[in-house]
């Protein structure tokens, strides 16, 4: 390849420590064809797709892609059939070679990389699975697990130990003497992640990997792949044509069209705030409530009480107030309970003196992180609001059971106008 063609713009090449990143793409262009100097030397480099392949006979893969990826992140390149995802993901391998653009890995451009280098790169840091399991039919389930570390230069022993763990960590101890064919397609597809694994990569590349499967044994691998995610952090970068499946595993997802990205963000960025009315149609079957979190929807209470706050104070501030009840919380914002009007006036009559006498049940509570949809049967279940705490406990704001509601019925009224 010659040297200019790996150029880019003077913007581009601005400063930046590019060790901060796992990957960083930079300016990417693809142009398949004789005459892509042309395109990218001439007038033609702003045309459409179409012009290009009519005035030029090239076909335009990738127009000016740049993104970065932070270590340990599950980031998702989703588009429909045609976007250039694919092209894409193989271009952060060199599978194709970038016609212009630099790809930096661990803050080395891998586009310089000569022969060997890039060899090593692929055998030590970067594994990618295919959407076709690539699995060898003659080879067991532990020889197609234990291959790259073969072709690494791998003692035997030390290898099979390698291909071993690796096996298990996707579920398929017992299996190893196996030959593929003998397999289910998701188990199948459970050894060439294994085999992946295996080389214990940094960085793990898996375009469509789950696609051919039915829809039940795919959702149980993205489940299997969530939970693997949690415990390896590896850095993913995943390639779906799966709108949902961009959403349940994403931490950040790029939407392409026609060899660009036109929106670049997290799953509930994308749903709540699509760019164009491209991603608008792509997302508009998708309920908030899948992506939305108890965090981004809650409020700050009309009313917090104290414990130290006696009954009769606390009947006077909810009878100003007009509210029914309200969350008790201490001094340091640890929820306490929850107390109603008439159960106060109960106490008061009685003749207690403290709050806590007031409290009868245990209030909902739900964790910031946690998504809308999972509050639904919280919400069905109690007449009060739910109470968002932190991991220690803290009283963080609350969220009403008609917020909930509402993205119901709001989910409910889209897909009833689609």
């Amino acid at each position: 390849m010659e040297e200019s063609r790996l150029e880019v713009s003077e913007e581009a090449e601005t400063p930046r420590d590019v060790m901060d990143y796992s990957v960083e793409v930079r300016g990417l262009w693809k142009v398949f064809g004789p005459r892509s100097n042309e395109v990218m030397d001439g007038d033609l480099r702003r045309a459409s797709k179409d012009e290009i392949l009519e005035k030029a006979g090239c076909v335009l893969a990738l127009r000016d892609i740049s993104f970065q990826v932070e270590r340990g992140e599950f980031f998702v390149l989703m588009g429909l059939s045609g976007s250039g995802k694919s092209t894409l993901i193989r271009c952060l391998l060199r599978l194709i070679e970038p016609t212009v653009g630099k790809v930096f890995i661990n803050g080395e451009d891998i586009c310089s990389y000569n022969k060997a280098r890039l060899m090593h790169l692929r055998r030590h840091t970067v594994s990618m699975v295919f959407q076709h399991f690539g699995l060898l039919p003659h080879c067991t389930v532990i020889d197609n697990v234990a291959y790259g570390l073969k072709i690494r230069g791998m003692p035997k022993k030390e290898r099979y130990e390698r291909a071993q763990e690796a096996i298990e960590t996707v579920g398929l101890k017992g299996w190893e003497h196996y030959l593929p064919n003998s397999l289910s397609g998701g188990m199948q597809q459970r050894v060439g992640l294994a085999r992946a694994l295996a080389t214990d990569p940094q960085i793990l590349l898996m375009d469509e990997p789950f696609s051919g499967l039915d829809p039940l044994i795919r959702r149980q691998m993205q489940d299997e792949l969530v939970e693997l995610q949690d415990r390896l952090r590896k850095t993913v970068i995943f390639v779906t044509h799966d709108l949902y499946e961009a959403l349940k595993l994403g931490c950040r997802i790029a939407i392409m069209r026609d060899g660009e990205i036109i929106q670049l963000g997290t799953p509930e960025e994308i749903i709540t705030d699509p760019a164009d009315d491209y991603v608008r149609e792509f997302v508009q079957d998708a309920s908030p409530a899948k992506v939305l979190t108890a965090g981004k929807i809650m409020e700050e209470p009309e009313l917090l009480l104290y414990e130290w706050q006696g009954p009769k104070a606390a009947h006077h501030m909810l009878r100003s107030s007009k509210q029914d009840h309200a969350f008790v919380v201490s001094k340091s914002r640890q929820l306490v309970g929850i107390v109603t009007r008439e159960r106060i006036r109960e106490t008061i009559e009685r003749g207690a003196s403290s709050l806590r006498d007031a409290m009868d049940e245990e209030p909902p509570t739900c964790t910031p992180d946690m998504l809308v949809e999972e509050l639904f049967p919280i919400a069905s279940s109690t007449p009060y609001p739910i109470a968002v705490l932190d991991e220690n406990g803290r009283f963080l704001g609350v969220i009403h059971n008609r917020t909930i509601l509402d993205s119901m019925i709001q989910d409910r009224e889209e897909k009833t106008d689609v």
